[in-house]
């Protein structure tokens, strides 16, 4: 052995060195590609999330507030974040000051001084704010977590700078283990050395590749649906618009609107409404032509570019296919639903140059089908910008009202048929203009109820009409109209409830009138709520009795006290219709038998009230006895009946009888 030694003493030592000096090489080499790797990772890792927030819009200035502008895109934006496997990210404004982290944490340990622009005074250095060009650097944080610091550009314009902290748990050690293996042998190291870290780095790059796939879609799609985003399905009709006006392509924008998604969550659960969205979305698709476009654009808001149009003839084909394959029957968590569409369409040229013009006419076109209830669809026409206009001053001026109790109650007097004695008052809603007039009902509800602030109107009509009637004699009533959305989030009964303790009367001076197409839908839920009403007291009627459905069943099944027949019987009465007496009659007929109250709207004859009061009808109400009036006419005009009656009663009279007919108020 020490032969063998000596002999190649020389060939040990050599080889000795050689391995030392590979060994020693080996090591070097080991850290600074693990060193490499690891800063080519995070960069490529960070790099699709950095180009997202360049170019979606709103996606810096939503965040350099410090508190985001945009909700629902600074959740896209966390949600991409997360994807990419991003564990944070901080936004710093041009001044290098920190205005967002995606986690609420202390930035003390980003902002120490590191190589790469960071110091200690809790912002970006200098170096780092003033150093020109895009560029992008990997540093270390006091905890030893990998850091991408980056310049934000859009068109050549510097916004903001971001820093970002990769999820890269478990490179760095990997990469280690592996090299270091590597540098047992030289062929170990030549081999494993190049050929390990090199898969490891392709296989690293793949997953980089699949997070930056994914980062696009969620920056394009929907991510419930699958359809394309508002954002993607502009871009993408923007570019075949561009092309239109050379091959003279004719196009056809819809907006697409289902019908009370918020009563079908509430009949199914939340995952159901879901549900039923992707439902929608695989038929839309399904029947739509693989060259059109089709996205999601709201909660329940689809737009279809429709392309290669013919004519009208191809856009209701369309419609018909859109109607028979979105409205068939969906059964979801055991319950059949039934999809209900509304659909505008705009068309390319004649509605418009550009997609914010045609994409904006659609949605106007959609809100006129939502309004009118006619047809398969509604064309957009030029007058509905107008429209549009005035729906929005008028929502203006309801949010106003809202917001400073600007609106006011006007009162009608019912009274008892026999001797017009006044028994209480229904109580009116009306929108001052702010000029001195009106705005009508008519015109105001239904855009109340299509923005969503009907149960606000409502609510308050509540407490003030209970109010006012807490002021008048004890023996009147109050009559409130209710709408369908007061009866869906379940808090009806609280809500009367607390309007009755605040105005301290009770339960039986309040009436609560609803409609017969109310019924319709989700009867278990309102005849519950009905029912824990008449607990309090309140009496209950069916408004407008005769000209819905007029379903008997309705009678015996809700708790009601009172029919309302509506007055277009008394139209029809005073044009000599045949039989409308005897019809009149047999109404009133059938609700004494079933122990109801029976009253007629829409009184302004004397011979009117007559007939009624020949026919057995219980109360009256209309022009006849008295028109609409603010409370302190009313109020007034009550005072001067019970005055006038005050001066003929005798003395030992312990109450003032009310009811003499408000003659004035006509």
């Amino acid at each position: 052995m020490i032969t063998f030694l000596k002999r190649y003493s020389a060939t040990a030592i050599g080889a000795g060195a050689v391995l030392a000096a590979v060994s020693v090489a080996g090591v070097y080499i080991s850290k600074e590609t693990v060193s490499s790797l690891l800063a080519s990772t995070a960069q490529q890792r960070v790099g699709g999330f950095v180009t997202y927030l360049e170019e979606t819009k709103g996606a810096v200035e939503a965040l350099l507030t410090g508190i985001s502008r945009d909700p629902e895109l600074e959740s896209e934006i966390r949600s991409v974040a997360l994807a990419s496997g991003l564990t944070n990210f901080t936004i710093f404004n041009l001044a290098g000051e920190p205005q967002f982290s995606l986690k609420s944490e202390d930035h003390a340990w980003l902002l120490r001084e590191r190589p790469g622009g960071i110091n200690g005074l809790e912002k970006l250095a200098v170096s780092a704010v003033e150093r020109p060009g895009q560029w992008s650097e990997v540093v270390r944080s006091a905890s030893g977590e990998s850091l991408v610091i980056s310049p934000l550009e859009r068109a050549g314009t510097r916004q903001a700078f971001v820093s970002v902290a990769p999820d890269m748990s478990g490179v760095e050690e990997n990469l280690a283990k592996t090299v270091g293996l590597a540098v047992a042998g030289l062929i170990g190291v030549l081999v494993t050395g190049a050929g390990v870290p090199g898969l490891i780095y392709i296989r690293r790059k793949w997953r980089i590749e699949q997070a930056d796939e994914r980062i696009q879609f969620l920056a394009n799609h929907d991510t419930l649906t699958k359809l394309l985003n508002r954002k993607r399905i502009e871009e993408e009709a923007g570019r075949i618009l561009a092309t239109c006006r050379a091959t003279r392509e004719r196009l056809a924008v819809w907006a697409v609107d289902i019908k009370g998604l918020g009563d079908i969550n509430q009949t199914v659960s939340q995952a159901g409404g879901d549900e039923l969205l992707r439902t929608v979305a695989d038929r839309l698709m399904r029947i739509n032509d693989r060259n059109d476009l089709v996205a999601r654009t709201g909660a329940d808001d689809f737009m279809i570019v429709q392309r290669n149009l013919r004519g009208m003839n191809d856009v209701e084909a369309l419609a018909r296919r859109i109607q028979q394959e979105i409205e068939a029957p969906v059964t979801i968590e055991g319950i059949e639903l039934t999809p209900q569409l509304c659909m505008g369409v705009a068309l390319v040229p004649e509605h418009g140059r550009t997609i914010g013009e045609l994409f904006q006419n659609a949605e106007l076109a959609v809100l006129v089908h939502k309004s009118t209830k006619q047809g398969d669809f509604v064309l957009f026409e030029p007058s509905m910008d107008e429209e549009a206009t005035r729906r929005r001053m008028i929502e203006r001026r309801m949010r106003e009202a809202l917001e400073h109790e600007q609106f006011e109650l006007f009162y009608q007097p019912i009274v008892r048929a026999s001797d017009q004695t006044i028994l209480g008052f229904e109580s009116l809603i009306r929108l001052p203009d702010g000029k001195g007039g009106y705005i009508p009902p008519s015109v105001f509800i239904p855009i109340a109820e299509a923005r969503g602030y009907i149960k606000a109107i409502g609510d308050w009509v509540l407490r003030e009409a209970t109010r006012q009637i807490a002021l008048w004699p004890e023996e009147l009533f109050i009559s409130v109209n209710l709408s369908a959305v007061q009866f869906r989030d379940g808090d009806l009964v609280s809500i009367v409830r607390n309007a009755l303790e605040a105005a301290g009367i009770a339960g039986r001076r309040l009436e609560i009138e609803v409609v017969e197409s109310l019924l319709l839908d989700r009867s278990d839920t309102i005849l519950e709520q009905l029912q824990q009403l008449k607990t309090l007291g309140v009496s209950i009627a069916m408004d407008d009795f005769g000209t819905g459905y007029s379903s008997l069943g309705y009678l015996w099944r809700f708790p009601f006290d009172k029919l309302k027949i509506d007055q277009s019987f008394m139209i029809a009465f005073e044009q000599g219709e045949p039989n409308i007496r005897h019809i009149i009659g047999t109404i009133v007929s059938l609700g004494h038998h079933m122990n109801l109250k029976v009253v007629t709207e829409g009184i302004e004859t004397p011979a009117q009230a007559k007939m009624l009061m020949e026919i057995g009808c219980d109360q009256l109400q209309g022009y006849l006895f008295g028109k609409p009036a603010p409370a302190e006419r009313v109020a007034a005009e009550l005072l001067t009946s019970l005055s006038k009656r005050a001066v003929v009663s005798d003395a030992s009279t312990t109450s003032i009888p009310v009811g003499e007919p408000i003659a004035s108020l006509a």
